[in-house]
């Protein structure tokens, strides 16, 4: 199960990124991160997330674009 405190990864480019899960949506969720306006609907069964990742920057995935880290 992944919660806020949880590492997790997914693909990127070439290769992966990792962060901490900040905040678990079970709802549509917009935040503005670097400029845009980032939406995902999260629901009960794929949550989205707000993830800081190890260079400080933010994103929003859903449940269904990353993994545990220490999976």
């Amino acid at each position: 199960m992944i919660r806020s405190g949880t590492r997790v990864q997914w693909v990127w480019g070439s290769g992966q990124a990792t962060g901490t899960v900040q905040t678990v949506f079970h709802e549509t969720v917009t935040r503005q991160i670097d400029g845009s306006d980032i939406t995902r609907k999260g629901s009960r069964d794929t949550p989205a997330y707000l993830i800081e990742q190890d260079n400080g920057q933010r994103v929003l995935k859903l449940a269904t674009e990353v993994e545990r880290a220490d999976a």
